[in-house]
């Protein structure tokens, strides 16, 4: 059944893959992992207020795989979180996808574990090393997990704790994976460059923090369970002046959460091209469209006022993954909507900002539901809202790299 993640992984992954090729740098377990500073963290405080966010960095100089950072807002003490963060055993009792943890050795501050992690139709097992650092309630905490092999290759985790008041803290979680080598599959899929590796770091290390911040939550009294009414697609209020600087390092996720419901999920990032490359991009459905998956065909069936109506499909074996969707030009705002097939529900909207100099920088905002998928997806999906989560994070992602390659291609 392993099989199923590589249709999981080729919806998320994007076009983008096949200009990112591997080099010889130093191994995932060792690189050197970024994090968020202090100003990073106050920029990003609005965002945090409605949900996780996630930074995708560009470059590392060590190492081919850059980190991907995760931050997020709990309203439980730090010294809470860092309980549960450092307590592996325990993991099995909150983490639904996580089901089983045994301690191999303890040696002062560093435990040696294997865990068994799995969903419908699949399971993965593992071997970490985690090292925990002093730390206290004032200066917060931080935890160092090595994967040193498994169905996840190898790799590093690092937790930090930063307490916020007294019954709140702000949790910023680095992770980089290299599952080049990890097993057949991995291997096979190895082709589609660090795409790959980051589609399912996004997707588990969503998990993985959310559980977290649950738990923590559920332990103060403080989560907001169940689910909520969708609200309409509105424009985030995203400040893309403010984030130059930052979305030189990579692109950013913003999530929107009422409980656990997503509500919207916006990329933003810089294009290093002009606006107007962009936009010829953006008003050409079967280029955008391109863009919105890897691997799509797209088609034009009619042009009318209302807008363009174009087809799409990922040719999967066994699988019909593809539909129809309408494209709506507009000097500003433009829309695509699915009309039927496959995330028939989903709405995306894409606009453009002006940097000094004249490059574009995009904002893309959009909901729509996995669950709106053949049979098999939704069966992947099924009974674990996070790992929903992280897979529409890893496609909004997805979306922003490969139009962001599309228009560089444009140039060529």
């Amino acid at each position: 059944m392993r099989r199923i993640v590589t249709v999981f992984i080729l919806l998320a992954v994007s076009a983008t893959a096949q200009a990112e090729q591997r080099t010889s740098k130093a191994e995932a377990t060792v690189a050197q992992l970024g994090t968020l500073s202090p100003q990073e963290r106050k920029l990003l405080a609005p965002h945090l207020a409605q949900g996780p966010v996630i930074l995708t960095e560009f470059q590392n100089r060590q190492t081919d795989l850059p980190a991907v950072i995760y931050a997020a807002r709990v309203r439980a003490p730090a010294q809470t979180v860092a309980g549960i963060i450092g307590t592996p055993t325990e993991y099995p009792s909150f983490m639904r996808a996580l089901t089983s943890v045994d301690v191999r050795s303890v040696n002062g501050a560093m435990m040696a574990f294997d865990w068994t992690w799995g969903v419908t139709l699949f399971s993965m097992t593992g071997q970490n090393v985690m090292t925990t650092y002093p730390g206290d309630a004032e200066r917060g905490y931080r935890f160092d997990i090595r994967t040193l092999g498994g169905d996840l290759g190898i790799g590093r985790v690092m937790w930090r704790v930063y307490p916020d008041g007294a019954d709140e803290s702000l949790v910023v979680f680095s992770s980089r994976l290299d599952m080049r080598d990890a097993n057949y599959i991995t291997r096979q899929l190895s082709s589609e460059g660090n795409a790959v590796n980051r589609t399912i770091n996004v997707a588990v290390a969503m998990v993985t923090l959310l559980e977290v911040k649950k738990e923590a939550e559920r332990r103060s009294g403080t989560h907001i369970d169940g689910k909520f009414r969708t609200k309409p697609l509105a424009r985030p209020d995203v400040d893309m002046k403010a984030l130059h600087q930052l979305l030189a390092r990579g692109d950013l996720v913003l999530m929107d959460l009422d409980g656990e419901t997503m509500q919207r999920v916006t990329v933003v990032g810089r294009t290093g091209a002009s606006v107007g490359r962009v936009r010829r991009v953006m008003l050409d459905p079967e280029e955008f469209g391109k863009s919105l998956l890897h691997g799509t065909c797209a088609e034009v069936v009619e042009r009318t006022a209302a807008g363009t109506r174009f087809e799409w499909e990922i040719p999967i074996p066994l699988l019909h993954v593809g539909g129809e969707m309408i494209l709506r030009p507009s000097p500003t705002v433009i829309s695509v909507d699915g009309i039927s097939g496959t995330l028939s529900k989903g709405r995306w909207r894409f606009d453009t900002h002006t940097y000094p100099g004249g490059e574009a920088g995009v904002i893309a905002w959009a909901t729509f539901d996995p669950a709106d998928s053949p049979k098999l997806i939704r069966k992947l999906i099924a009974g674990n809202t996070y790992f929903s989560h992280g897979f529409v994070a890893a496609t909004q992602l997805a979306v922003m790299r490969s139009l962001r390659t599309r228009v560089h291609r444009l140039g060529r």
